[in-house]
């Protein structure tokens, strides 16, 4: 490069280009840059087969690609969207072990991905108490029923109802009411209970909350053991079914 023949010293990079001083390699580096790699395949086989490994430095090639790195290449000619041939060539290029170049995102991408993957990550974790929940409610023989939609159960002064919420279904979206004659249950745009009360409760008494994905609802009967209504007696503090299907 600056017409020295002697005492010259090999790039340590490529092992390619030759050079006076490190002063000389420094300034034709910005010519060099360009050519310059590390030939990782060459370095391995340089100490049993020098002669290939010079060939190969020469060339600037490697000596195999597999089978799943041609597969690579052909994908990406025959891509509409995503990196060319020649930029996945040249991220293989001079590497004992050419793996994709991961994709390059910006930095509010990576955050929006990051937010994406700690809310599906959140409500993954949801659904696994919600289901492990639901499926530990059991509803005791004659004194509850599994609808399905909910599970309810009781005994001689109150009724306990629960409802899966859906995977989609976040607690804004859980409208409940309740009074003493009526009641309206809604997860989301499903309307899953809305009428009237088997029997009477006491509102204020009676309460809902939701937990681990679960809707719960304890409601405290207005005819109960210990506060019976007149004329009745224990017997007809039994609910036959949540809603009222009397017309």
């Amino acid at each position: 490069n600056c017409g020295e023949i002697g005492d010259l010293l090999k790039c340590s990079r490529c092992q390619i280009a030759w050079f006076c001083s490190v002063k000389c390699q420094k300034a034709y580096w910005p010519f060099h840059k360009a050519n310059c790699y590390r030939n990782e395949f060459a370095d391995l086989t340089a100490a049993s087969e020098p002669r290939f490994a010079r060939w190969m430095r020469k060339h600037q090639k490697l000596a195999v690609l597999k089978d799943d790195e041609v597969d690579r290449l052909e994908r990406a000619s025959a891509a509409c969207t995503g990196p060319s041939r020649h930029e996945v060539m040249d991220s293989m290029y001079n590497k004992l072990d050419p793996r994709p170049k991961g994709p390059s995102y910006s930095l509010e991408e990576r955050r929006a991905m990051h937010e994406a993957e700690e809310s599906s990550q959140t409500e993954a974790k949801r659904l696994d108490a919600g289901g492990k929940r639901w499926s530990e409610i059991s509803v005791p023989s004659d004194l509850g029923l599994d609808c399905g939609r909910y599970k309810w159960w009781q005994n001689q002064s109150y009724v306990e109802v629960f409802f899966l919420i859906p995977e989609k279904v976040t607690a804004k979206q859980v409208t409940v009411r309740m009074a003493p004659s009526d009641v309206h249950v809604q997860l989301g745009e499903r309307h899953v209970l809305k009428g009237s009360w088997y029997g009477e409760i006491k509102q204020d008494e009676s309460t809902w909350f939701i937990q681990d994905g679960v809707l719960s609802m304890q409601l405290l009967k207005r005819n109960r053991r210990g506060n019976y209504a007149n004329g009745s007696n224990n017997a007809d503090t039994f609910w036959k079914s949540v809603r009222s299907y009397s017309t």
